[in-house]
């Protein structure tokens, strides 16, 4: 739904009737942008657990049950719902878009497919080690058997508030060193492949269409049977 979506509104946003239409009017982005963005903000607040806790979100589970697919995952369609409203909210204010063209704020948006790729694996690495330590209780006996010791404690307060924000600019640090050198070498890879296979396939084609050229002249100059 996004790749569809995303596709259709940078087309859109590329039209120069439509970019016309939006520079002359001021009701859209004073109109349309906060009711979008506030109904997408409500859309993608649906829990992931327990929605039948609060009037509204229950709502929206009986909602869900009637419109989306049987089995579906309803957070996950609540939210890309959400994020289509909150794209279409964006589309429509130019002053909402300067906002989010700000250096800073593009400086984690090129970023943020890195944070995607990496977040998981510092989080049960780095970030374990720094809330719960780097090292495993013993094995304790019980019953004549070992079996494992007790549960890992997570550091105080103190800590957690600690730790947190430094792990949150190591993971950012890999990330830009990931946009600015693994990135373009993946890039520069892909590159080489695509011009080895279409350099190979068009030799190939090149190839087969002399074969068939001299084959056509070999049936013209070949004598005619008696």
């Amino acid at each position: 739904m996004q790749f569809f979506f995303g596709t259709f509104l940078s087309e859109l946003s590329q039209e120069p009737a439509h970019v016309a239409w939006l520079n002359d009017r001021k009701w859209p982005a004073r109109t349309l942008t906060p009711i979008f963005m506030g109904f997408g903000f409500m859309l993608a607040s649906y829990p992931e657990k327990n929605p039948e806790w609060r009037p509204w979100s229950a709502f929206m589970e009986r909602w869900a049950h009637t419109f989306f697919p049987a089995e579906a995952e309803i957070m996950r369609y609540y939210s890309g719902l959400g994020l289509v409203f909150i794209a279409l909210g964006i589309h429509f204010s130019s002053g909402v878009k300067d906002v989010l063209a700000n250096k800073y704020l593009l400086w984690f948006g090129k970023n943020s497919f890195a944070v995607y790729l990496l977040h998981g694996t510092l989080i049960r690495t780095v970030l374990v080690w720094m809330l719960f330590g780097v090292k495993l209780p013993a094995d304790v006996e019980q019953d004549g058997k070992m079996v494992p010791g007790p549960a890992l404690k997570i550091c105080g307060r103190v800590g957690w508030y600690f730790w947190v924000p430094v792990w949150l600019v190591l993971l950012y640090s890999i990330a830009n060193q990931w946009t600015k050198h693994v990135d373009p070498f993946c890039a520069r890879l892909t590159m080489r492949l695509e011009r080895y296979m279409f350099d190979e396939r068009h030799a190939t084609s090149s190839v087969l269409a002399q074969q068939q050229s001299q084959e056509r002249e070999k049936t013209k100059l070949s004598p005619l049977p008696k």
